[in-house]
């Protein structure tokens, strides 16, 4: 997979290999991409932020590879899990020449949410999060977290950031820190659809009615605006209409829900 960069070219390979692999080229395959992602992690724990990576290129498309495919004890249920892939990837996705965020601007937005909130260890905890920078536009979202259910019962989302076609006034670390949200939203319920209970009283103190609004998103939306105030991502912040005392009030929310 060394020279694979682009969905469209990983899409191919998969349809490729799904016709002509046997069971025993599949166990090669995923030993492989079983060995880069334990050097991913390693590569992730020396650079001291042990709970997620940002991967691009063709290292991308390797643990893309990895993190949807489970891997099967026989040949044609692993044809059929790569065939579904390949065919999500070319009905859903478009390969771009742009890219949306840089992998030093989501490292340092990271870092922020890590200095602020501890989210590695508060939000994350014992998972990992993948995230990913495509030059890739999908058909139906602009950027979004692909959640994951473990056999251990647990939820694990991976990131997804995309070229946007319908958001186009939002900012790159905006947009990355709403799937950061998402996150959050997980972690706290365990569904990304389910936000806490008590968050109807951040809604009901600034006048939002949850029947009206898509709630899971406006959840990440504040936990967004939370760290837009950082003096480091002020000019970043696309919600100028949104009072700063709303702001100041979603950090102290989040504050209170992610504290040890």
């Amino acid at each position: 997979m060394n020279e694979i960069r682009k969905l469209s070219e990983l899409a191919l390979y998969l349809k490729q290999i799904a016709e002509t692999y046997s069971q025993p080229d599949y166990e090669q395959l995923h030993q492989e991409l079983r060995a880069r992602y334990e050097q991913q992690i390693m590569e992730a724990f020396m650079d001291r932020h042990p709970g997620w990576s940002i991967v691009e290129g063709n290292l991308a498309c390797m643990m893309y590879l990895y993190r949807n495919w489970v891997f099967a004890e026989k040949a044609e249920e692993n044809a059929a899990q790569l065939k579904a892939l390949a065919n999500d990837l070319i009905e859903n996705y478009e390969d771009c020449e742009e890219k949306l965020l840089t992998a030093e601007l989501a490292a340092e937005t990271t870092g922020i949410a890590d200095r602020v909130y501890d989210f590695s260890h508060r939000v994350l905890k014992n998972q990992y999060l993948f995230i990913f920078l495509f030059q890739a536009r999908h058909k139906n979202e602009d950027s979004f977290c692909r959640c994951m259910n473990m056999t251990d019962g647990s939820v694990v989302a991976d990131i997804y950031m995309l070229i946007p076609h319908k958001d186009l006034e939002a900012t790159p670390q905006s947009m990355f820190l709403h799937e950061l949200g998402h996150c959050v939203n997980i972690a706290l319920t365990g569904n990304p659809e389910v936000v806490p209970e008590d968050f109807a009283l951040v809604t009901s103190l600034i006048g939002v009615n949850q029947d009206d609004c898509d709630v899971s998103e406006f959840f990440a939306h504040c936990f967004a605006m939370s760290l837009l105030i950082e003096p480091d991502l002020l000019k970043a912040d696309p919600f100028n209409m949104a009072p700063q005392n709303h702001k100041q009030m979603f950090r102290t929310y989040f504050e209170i829900k992610l504290a040890p």
